[in-house]
């Protein structure tokens, strides 16, 4: 439980919360991103002629982004936590194991590679915002 309250308070400094506001407003584009490719608004090939596991992404994608998007412009703990584990879960994991699934072609591998790059260096950034320990001599220090 102090783990959890520690977290709760790093992700309350103000250089986190300003972060996690970007973030949201990338989730946000990628939420439309997926709603435009729903609506054909893309210009690819129409939505219902699209692969299954490319369909189901798109809607699971478009609500994931959205409550995320939300949660992480409140700096909701939730949130974080529920991005780290969209990350993993719904990103690398199936992206990495069956990525015959979502790319038939090479440009399609290589726009997968990039966006989970770039995911990655995104979250790589938050970890790296987060404020780190006192040391003890400054603890031990005020008393």
């Amino acid at each position: 439980m102090e783990f959890i309250n520690r977290v709760r308070e790093k992700i309350a400094h103000p250089r986190v919360a300003i972060y996690l506001k970007v973030v949201a407003v990338i989730m946000i584009m990628g939420a439309l991103s997926h709603l435009g490719s729903i609506l054909n608004l893309l210009g690819r090939p129409a939505w219902g002629t699209q692969p299954l596991s490319i369909r189901v992404l798109d809607v699971v994608y478009l609500l994931v982004n959205l409550v995320l998007a939300w949660g992480l412009w409140h700096t909701r703990f939730w949130a974080v936590v529920g991005w780290v584990a969209a990350f993993v879960l719904l990103q690398c994991v199936p992206f990495l194991l069956f990525t015959d699934l979502f790319a038939t072609s090479v440009r399609e591998r290589s726009m997968l590679y990039g966006t989970l790059a770039s995911h990655a260096v995104i979250l790589g950034v938050f970890l790296l915002l987060l404020p780190r320990r006192k040391a003890v001599a400054d603890l031990t220090a005020g008393t």
